[in-house]
């Protein structure tokens, strides 16, 4: 993940990063995350190729500290070899634009 690669694994530079990009841009996911005013699951988890798919997507809802509304859809990825076999990650965070919409026009 980004910690391992472009903060060499140190947590402390990578906290600071977030609280940064949380100050600067209140919609950010961290900004979301760390001073946001709500947030929301809107749909079930949607396993792909039903109960035996190793893909996953969710879509939450996010009002920021400014009152902007955001949409999330997370992709979750399992595990299909040890160490951790089985176990579910996330493979991306996709935003939507202003009007909530993941595609553009």
């Amino acid at each position: 993940g980004a910690t391992q690669h472009i903060f060499k694994n140190n947590m402390t530079d990578f906290i600071e990063s977030a609280h940064e990009t949380a100050n600067e841009f209140p919609t950010s996911l961290y900004g979301v995350a760390l001073y946001g005013q709500s947030w929301e699951i809107e749909t079930d988890i949607n396993r792909v190729g039903g109960e035996e798919g190793w893909i996953a997507t969710q879509v939450m809802k996010t009002v920021a500290s400014d009152g902007r509304v955001r949409r999330w859809q997370w992709e979750l990825r399992q595990n299909k070899r040890p160490p951790c076999l089985g176990c579910w990650k996330v493979e991306t965070v996709a935003s939507s634009d202003r009007k909530g919409n993941f595609e553009a026009e």
